[in-house]
């Protein structure tokens, strides 16, 4: 073996190594009382995996369904399902089965919304490209109330379905950048004809909406900080309460 073709198998198994590292991602421990149950179902003719966040009491608890970003799976939100069920929600949170098929995946988030809605109120919130399918799901079941964090738009799919939301509606926002389309979500926010909130987290970064995030995604998309996470979690938080338990606006 060559010393030139020795150096590039070693390169590219540090670039594989360094690959694996970089996308771990670390989900906060459960709250008291939560339980997590992992299920795989068929919804819209799709097999999907989707974790189930179980308050620590469940009287017909609003359920929130929570929808990951593009390439990403349901353990980049897992810390909004602990979170949520610790505060009283029952949360669902899949991987989308469809890597570019929005209309898919809004079907599939329908789908997974009518499998469990049973007389709760239901929200559902979506980071990103979940933010565009959540909103593209609402034109396939009613919800209560809906949530974008850092939401996307493509090829104006969004605005369509955003111009035929009932519900109120909250737009979580980071910095404009290349990760949001340069903050094309204002078209989404012209587009929605009802009740709106507009949150703007300064400085904030992309990634700062997702929990938890990764490594690889934050040298991509720029650096996470705790207190502008923070600020996404209770502003998101607040919104539900309010939309979904009638407690104060945040």
């Amino acid at each position: 073996m060559s010393r030139w073709l020795r150096r590039t198998l070693i390169a590219l198994l540090l670039l594989a190594v360094f690959g694996h590292f970089a996308r771990q991602t670390e989900a906060p421990p459960l709250p008291s009382g939560v339980k997590k149950e992992n299920a795989t179902l068929e919804l819209a003719g799709q097999s999907v995996s989707v974790s189930l966040y179980h308050p620590a009491k469940d009287t017909n608890a609003p359920l929130v369904a929570v929808a990951h970003g593009f390439t990403r799976s349901k353990r980049y939100m897992a810390g909004w399902g602990a979170h949520l069920a610790g505060e009283g929600f029952f949360v669902v949170v899949p991987t989308q089965p469809a890597f570019a098929d929005h209309e898919l995946n809004g079907r599939v988030l329908a789908a997974l919304i009518e499998k469990y809605r049973s007389g709760r109120r239901v929200a559902l919130m979506g980071f990103s490209m979940g933010g565009l399918t959540t909103l593209l799901s609402t034109t396939h079941t009613p919800v209560d109330a809906w949530v974008g964090l850092d939401p996307v738009d493509m090829n104006g799919k969004g605005i369509l379905a955003a111009a035929k939301l009932k519900a109120p509606a909250a737009f979580l926002l980071a910095e404009p950048e290349a990760w949001n389309m340069h903050g094309n979500s204002n078209g989404l926010i012209e587009a929605i004809p009802g009740e709106k909130e507009v949150f703007r987290i300064p400085g904030g970064t992309h990634l700062d909406a997702e929990w938890p995030t990764d490594l690889l995604g934050q040298l991509a998309c720029g650096f996470v900080d705790a207190t502008r996470q923070q600020q996404f979690r209770e502003k998101a938080t607040a919104f539900l309460k309010a939309r979904l338990e009638g407690g104060p606006m945040p």
